[in-house]
This record gives structure tokens, C-alpha cells and sequence, in this order.
């Protein structure tokens, strides 16, 4: 006997919402003009150093728009936040219409060290490439 699946938690609705609704932004609004020209980070303008979140708004960008090595090239790990996310969404409706599998993560001290990895490493990556 298969037992039902429970649906996703508001929190997974709600961030898939986040997501679609991101990656939407990213693909309609252009980059070179307002809204998104008018960014600039405040970080990097005060110490000439680029902040973790650097390249992201043009990586989310390229990504929406299916450009992955262009993403790539602006930040790996926005990149793979935004692959993420997207795949989150599709995830999190078909579990609202039924699909029966649902995997779990758990935050083991192994995942957050290599999470921290990941995100020093991104941060060298857009440091050295100075694109962002």
C-alpha cells in the first residue's frame, strides 16, 4: 500500500513563489537600464572590494534567459541558487499536484562547512574575475 504524500509546507510554496517571481524580474527587466542600473553595491563602492553578493542580479539574468555559461562567468553560485530555485518551483508544484516523493535534506555540520567552502570560494571566483 502507498501511503499519500503530505502536500509541501507553506515555507516551500513560499519560496517557490520567490523564486518564480525572481527569475521572472530577472528575465523582463534589462540590466543597462533602470530599475536594475540604478543598483550598485554599497560594499564594493566603499572598500573596492566585491560584497558575497556580486554578479548575482546578472547571473539570475542570464540564467533566466538560458544563457548558463554566461551566468557562469558572473557568479557560480548565484548561478547555482538560481538553477536551484527554479527546480525548487517545478518541484514544489508537482508535489501540489500530487506527486508522491518529497526528499529531505538535513543540515549536517558537514553541509554547512561545505556551503561556507562554497561561498568563500564564489567570493575569490568574482574577486579575481573582476566582472561584478
Amino acid at each position: 500500500m502507498i501511503a499519500r504524500a503530505s502536500r509541501p509546507s507553506v515555507h516551500a510554496v513560499a519560496l517557490a513563489c520567490v523564486a518564480v517571481s525572481v527569475l521572472a524580474a530577472a528575465a523582463i527587466l534589462p540590466l543597462d537600464t533602470p530599475p536594475l542600473s540604478l543598483f550598485a553595491c554599497p560594499f564594493r563602492a566603499a572598500t573596492g572590494v566585491p560584497c558575497l553578493g556580486c554578479g548575482a542580479m546578472h547571473a539570475f539574468h542570464h540564467v533566466a534567459r538560458g544563457e548558463l555559461l554566461a551566468a557562469l562567468s558572473w557568479s557560480p553560485l548565484a548561478t547555482l541558487a538560481a538553477v536551484a530555485g527554479a527546480a525548487h518551483a517545478l518541484w514544489t508544484a508537482l508535489r501540489l499536484c500530487g506527486l508522491p516523493f518529497a526528499p529531505k535534506i538535513v543540515p549536517t555540520p558537514a553541509l554547512r562547512w561545505a556551503a561556507a567552502a562554497a561561498l568563500a570560494a564564489n567570493w575569490v571566483f568574482v574577486w579575481l574575475s573582476g566582472r561584478a
